[in-house]
């Protein structure tokens, strides 16, 4: 019945993606050599947007409507419905910066982010919180951004929550690993939620981070992409942007290098002249770009934040089959601290997560023999990920060497660690009272836990580098914005300081966390940014 709802599914989305493109609008892929004539990338252009994940596509979407000529590049390929495999390694290897390997330099951490056409939109679990209240307070008081209020934000919000046809899934609809959590928190009284997402239609599959086959995302490539086409946007894939030069205020070099089918080697370079170019690529790669251009010296790609999350989990006598239906709805909220006076979001939070076979090995502390009895286990297994808000620091910074290697420094501080110990404390006593055999951190050989009198183990979490599998699935602030050029990169329209007419629109402008996951804060912040562009630009 399910695999009859997938085909059906896969049918209309294809129907939907590909009917209606008038005039110039389309999706091109310039590592074939057969484009035709207007298919090709453009000698001159009136807007350059790079990257076509949600801030990418919204902007480019709000300049078309208003009757502006743009292009869009996208390096990663462009994959829907039976194109999206939901098998690890091809997918990995096709939907995800680095191909799914993207470390800090000592190797403590994960650096995960999109590289399809629609950006992280198409790879990530679908959970819709949008920015704190308390956040843009501390931003106004903090970072000088007084324009960034909650009523001004207001309109933004709600427009970024109808892209995403927001919803929340009914408590009938969770899988076990998600009732599990949920269980735990009511004999333990602590607070939790099931959390919103942007699923329409969803049919269980449970491969969200390597993408719906089903087009039931309502994301960057099933809304915003579809639209900004039909309004004469030209999407470009397999389009790396290598380099920006400003040479006025209306004239920017971009230059860019097709890549082959498989994304794996440069082919051609190109050189685009646009009037005013927009980086929308995700925080590393603006970050990294920004470093390759000369762009927003002193600023671009130092104090970021990753908000570190940590994956554990839980072995049950019965099967739990965490790999099936929605993989992450259920929160738990009782450590958040939505009204820390210094953050506005700080604490933690747990949420129940599934993986498909080949990602959920690699974060099991065991292999070999060890490892494969540990996997005819799969289907026993729960898994939590606790998430961490983040706050800048002079530790962070993006380098590129001169053998052109991008190096991601992140070092973890003491009140962190001490806040992943506080989170692996909580998720033990949850998966216990929800009847665990044993709570596993995956850190070699294994840190157990088979009772609550275990939980002194704690003090051998020492988060020495690469000793646990950290993740970072949102990555913020290599280019935040602010009121001065000696504080920030950019201005609170997302315009650099130092080149004028050279716009930031996506997570890299975030002073700090917004919130436990950055899709609705980065689409909010996208269309604030695109009304005050338009209303100066048209």
């Amino acid at each position: 019945m399910a695999a009859h709802r997938l085909r059906r599914a896969k049918r209309k989305a294809g129907a939907a993606m590909n009917a209606g493109t008038p005039g110039r609008g389309g999706v091109f892929d310039v590592s074939s050599p057969g484009l035709g004539a207007g298919e090709s990338l453009p000698g001159k252009v009136k807007w350059c947007v790079i990257g076509s994940g949600p801030a990418g596509a919204t902007v480019a979407r709000a300049l078309a409507k208003a009757g502006q000529e743009v292009v869009v590049l996208e390096e990663g390929p462009d994959r829907q419905g039976e194109k999206l495999t939901q098998r690890d390694g091809e997918m990995y290897d096709q939907l995800y910066m680095g191909r799914g390997g993207r470390t800090t330099s000592d190797l403590s951490m994960s650096v995960l982010g999109g590289r399809v056409l629609g950006g992280g939109s198409v790879i990530n679990a679908c959970d819709v919180v949008p920015i704190h209240r308390s956040v843009l307070r501390v931003w106004q008081k903090q970072f000088g951004l007084s324009e960034y209020s909650a009523e001004a934000l207001a309109e933004d919000e709600q427009a970024a929550l109808a892209d995403l046809s927001v919803n929340r899934p009914d408590k009938s609809t969770l899988n076990r690993n998600n009732a599990l959590l949920l269980s735990g928190c009511e004999r333990l009284g602590f607070r939790s939620e099931i959390m919103q997402h942007n699923r329409v239609g969803c049919v269980g599959l449970g491969t969200c981070f390597l993408g719906c086959p089903a087009s039931a995302k309502r994301n960057a490539r099933t809304v915003q992409i579809p639209q900004a086409v039909a309004d004469g946007v030209r999407f470009f894939v397999r389009a790396r942007a290598k380099r920006i030069e400003p040479m006025g205020k209306k004239r920017h070099l971009v230059t860019v290098r097709a890549l082959d089918e498989r994304g794996y080697h440069e082919t051609r370079e190109f050189v685009i002249e646009a009037e005013q170019v927009i980086l929308a690529a995700g925080a590393i790669p603006t970050g990294e770009l920004l470093l390759r251009s000369g762009l927003a010296k002193g600023h671009a790609g130092r104090r970021f934040l990753l908000q570190p999350q940590l994956p554990i989990a839980a072995f049950f006598a019965e099967p739990v089959r965490c790999f099936s239906g929605i993989p992450q709805s259920v929160a738990v909220t009782e450590f958040e601290n939505l009204e820390d006076a210094t953050h506005g979001f700080w604490g933690f939070r747990i949420e129940s997560i599934g993986g498909t076979p080949g990602i959920v090995s690699t974060m099991l502390p065991t292999v070999g023999p060890e490892g494969q009895t540990h996997m005819q286990r799969y289907a026993h297994l729960a898994g939590a990920l606790l998430l961490h808000p983040d706050a800048p620091s002079d530790t962070s910074r993006l380098e590129v060497e001169r053998n052109g290697r991008l190096l991601i420094h992140y070092t973890l501080s003491a009140e962190q660690k001490q806040r992943l110990r506080q989170s692996v404390d909580a998720a033990v006593r949850l998966f216990l009272a929800a009847g665990a055999q044993e709570v596993v951190v995956p850190m070699p050989p294994g840190l157990v836990f088979r009772e609550l009198s275990d939980l002194p183990k704690l003090a051998r979490l020492a988060f020495e580098p690469a000793t646990v599998p950290l993740i970072s699935a949102h990555q913020m602030g290599t280019a935040r914005m602010g009121p001065s050029a000696k504080t920030a990169a950019c201005s609170p329209s997302g315009e650099l300081y130092d080149a004028p007419g050279v716009f930031v629109f996506d997570s890299s402008l975030f002073p700090s966390s917004p919130s436990s996951h950055i899709m609705a804060p980065v689409l909010t912040i996208a269309h604030h940014l695109s009304r005050r562009l338009l209303s100066r630009t048209v």
